[in-house]
Formats: C-alpha cells, structure tokens, sequence
C-alpha cells in the first residue's frame, strides 16, 4: 500500500469529504475495506454520504489507519493522531497493514503446516472473531501470540466463516479466558 500524504486544505465538513480524504491518502475504497475488515460497499455508501458508521466501525478506521478519532467523527483537530489517552502511539497505516499482513501469514503458516487450504473469507472472520474477543476481554495477547488459537477458531467456522460449531466454540471460547486469565497472572 502506497500511504499519500495528501494536504487537508481541502473542506472536510462532513462525514462522507472525510472518506474521501482518506481515500486519497490510502489509496483506494477497496485498500480501506481491506485493511479495516469492512465491505467496499459500506465504505462506499460512506463516501458517498448514503449512511455514517458505527462508534465502533469509527475506532477501527482511526486505529487502523492511524487517525485522528476526533477528526474523523467532528472534523475537529489534526487528520493525524500521534497519541492516544493511555499515552500509546497509533500506528500509522503502513505499519498496520504490514502487521495485518503478518498476522495473515501467521496463520496460513500454521493452517498450512496443518494441512488446511486456506479460505481467505474464513480466515478473515476468524481474525474478525478472536481479535473481537481479545478485546473484550481487555487482553494485552495479540493476534499474533494467539496464532494456533487462530487456526482452531478456523477450523470451527464452516465454509465461508458462516456456519460455525456451537458446542465447539464454546470450547473454544473456555479455552481462551483461560490463556487470558493466565496472560493477567503473568503480569501481575
């Protein structure tokens, strides 16, 4: 991914002139979807003022691409974040979409050496799921520690990331707030 640094001279008073800016500095609709976990169609009907997103969506697309939130939900402020309340600095998009790539790696490698072929629709509600959970649970584990995690989760979800095993997931769900609560102690 090619991060422009584009000038925010340009009026950015609505939700739908702030995608667009961040269009520009991505790249493309299709690079933000990508690196966020969105449709394309969502961050289209974004940008074309059709529907504004979640609080939550808004968290993920200041994190992911290294943004100010304020900026994105007010237009207040500077486009770019350097820090965070809790002091952490966001990364910037670059530095994220390397880090999803790697995660991605992570787990083919680990489904590959299982012997699984790997279905990128799957393997992205996986990742959706666990990081989900990870955060939930207010876990300093990453995506990354948790790869073999990744791959169970994987291996619950059917055919698309859609059909997903009840009483297997709930194993799955025991066995990671145990690896949570054993990450805190660690810690502590």
């Amino acid at each position: 991914m090619n991060m422009q640094k584009i000038s925010t001279n340009e009026p950015a008073n609505t939700f739908a002139d702030r995608i667009k800016v961040l269009i520009q500095r991505v790249g493309s609709v299709t690079e933000i979807a990508r690196m966020c976990g969105f449709s394309e169609g969502v961050v289209r009907s974004w940008r074309d003022g059709n529907t504004d997103p979640s609080r939550a969506r808004c968290v993920t697309l200041a994190r992911t691409l290294g943004i100010s939130l304020v900026w994105l939900v007010a237009g207040e402020g500077s486009i770019q974040a350097d820090v965070i309340a809790s002091g952490e600095e966001l990364p910037n998009a670059e530095a994220s979409a390397n880090r999803h790539r790697s995660k991605l790696r992570t787990a083919a490698d680990t489904l590959h050496a299982s012997g699984m072929a790997m279905d990128p629709h799957r393997l992205n509600t996986a990742l959706r799921i666990l990081q989900s959970e990870l955060d939930l649970a207010e876990s300093r584990l990453t995506l990354a520690d948790n790869a073999d995690m990744l791959a169970d989760l994987y291996e619950i979800l059917g055919p698309g990331g859609t059909d997903v095993d009840a009483t297997a997931m709930v194993a799955f769900n025991q066995r990671l707030h145990e690896r949570v609560k054993r990450g805190r102690q660690a810690i502590a």
